[in-house]
This record gives structure tokens, C-alpha cells and sequence, in this order.
């Protein structure tokens, strides 16, 4: 695939990813572990272990709605390595409303050292803007952009 369809295919993105389709966007990078008891991280873990992580956390911030009836934070989650192999995620998470930067940093924080995979290097910015959607589909550290993307783990629409 050429350069014009992998920039055609980051534009699209760009418009699905629109942070201006969340009612509070918060831009969230989670860092992985790159092994626990003698399993690597790969991609395939690393997409179990973020389903982990943003089941919980819907689970802290949304109560028992997130359980009985299905409710979801809006998400957008991009894997990547880094130059040293370490997998990690750029997301766009939906803060709810009634949910403080505060209490946000602190329900993710918690929620993701709580999986196997996570990792102490967090960082959790309010505010998402198109700035942040330019960046997580970045190809500098992908193999592939649409590959990249964890879909299991994007819920677009918020529950």
C-alpha cells in the first residue's frame, strides 16, 4: 500500500476519531509491562489486557449501569511499540461529566496498575483535542496504521 492510501487512511481516521464526538475527552497514554511470569506482551495480550483495564474502569465510574445494562465510556484506543519494544496505548477516553480530573487520573491510574500488564508510565491529559487525534495515528512506530488500531477495545458510541 502506497503513501497516498496509509495518509487517505489517517484522514478518515481522523474524522471517525473526531474528539469533538465526546462529550469529555481526556487523552490517556498506559504503558505495558513488557512480560509477567514468563509472557510477553504482544499485541494479542496487550488487547486483553486494556479490555481488562476499561471494564473495570466502566465499572468504577459508571457503577453497576456498566454491568446490568451495558454502559460504556466512548473510547479510542491505538497500540504502538516503542523503540525499545515496549508496548503501550494512546487512547481518547470519555470523562463523565460528573467525574473530576482528579478522580479520573486516580480511577485510571488505579484500574490499570491493577491488570497484569500495567505499567508505572501513565500520562492522562483533559481536553483531547485534534492535536491528540493527529497523533495517535501517527505510523512512526507502526507496523500499520489500520492494524494498529485496537477495535475490540473502541466503543464509539457511549452506553
Amino acid at each position: 500500500m502506497g503513501a497516498a492510501f496509509t495518509d487517505r487512511c489517517a484522514d478518515e481516521l481522523r474524522i471517525l476519531f473526531d474528539p469533538n464526538q465526546f462529550q469529555n475527552p481526556a487523552a490517556v497514554t498506559l504503558t505495558m509491562k513488557k512480560s509477567v511470569a514468563g509472557r510477553n506482551a504482544d499485541p494479542i495480550v496487550a488487547s486483553e489486557n486494556f479490555r481488562h483495564f476499561i471494564n473495570r474502569l466502566n465499572h468504577k465510574l459508571l457503577g453497576s449501569r456498566a454491568k446490568r445494562h451495558g454502559a460504556r465510556l466512548r473510547t479510542v484506543a491505538v497500540i504502538e511499540s516503542n523503540a525499545d519494544g515496549r508496548l503501550h496505548y494512546h487512547a481518547m477516553i470519555d470523562r463523565p461529566y460528573y467525574c473530576s480530573l482528579e478522580e479520573f487520573r486516580a480511577a485510571v491510574t488505579y484500574e490499570w496498575l491493577r491488570t497484569d500488564f500495567g505499567y508505572r508510565q501513565i500520562d492522562i491529559q483533559d481536553a483531547a483535542t485534534s492535536g491528540w487525534t493527529d497523533y495517535m495515528p501517527k505510523s512512526r512506530q507502526k507496523t500499520s496504521l489500520l492494524d494498529s488500531i485496537d477495535w475490540t477495545n473502541c466503543h464509539l458510541i457511549a452506553g
